[in-house]
């Protein structure tokens, strides 16, 4: 068994998430509304389906012309936003 030497450990020291393990960690896909992502058991990369090129794409992607921000609002839901407001500001 192996024993614990407290001179090895760092109390002060900051425990950082290793990229490569995180979900989507170094991959534009993992913000896009149109990616589909899911990982297998033990296996480090995820499996990247974008559903605007309907085709599977490598998860190290840094630059996409189709990307949309998941948080992103379309020109749809930005209008209803707008005509609810706009309705609140003349009842008074």
């Amino acid at each position: 068994m192996a024993r614990f030497e407290f001179e090895d450990f760092d109390p002060y020291g900051v425990a950082e998430p290793h990229e490569e393990r995180r979900f989507g960690g170094t991959s534009l896909c993992a913000g896009c509304k149109h990616a589909h992502l899911y990982r297998r058991r033990d296996k480090v990369d995820p499996v990247v389906y974008c559903h605007e090129l309907c085709k599977y794409v490598p998860p190290d992607i840094v630059e996409c012309s189709q990307f949309s921000a998941v948080a992103a609002l379309s020109l749809h839901q930005m209008n209803a936003v707008a005509h609810e407001v706009g309705h609140a500001l003349s009842r008074r």
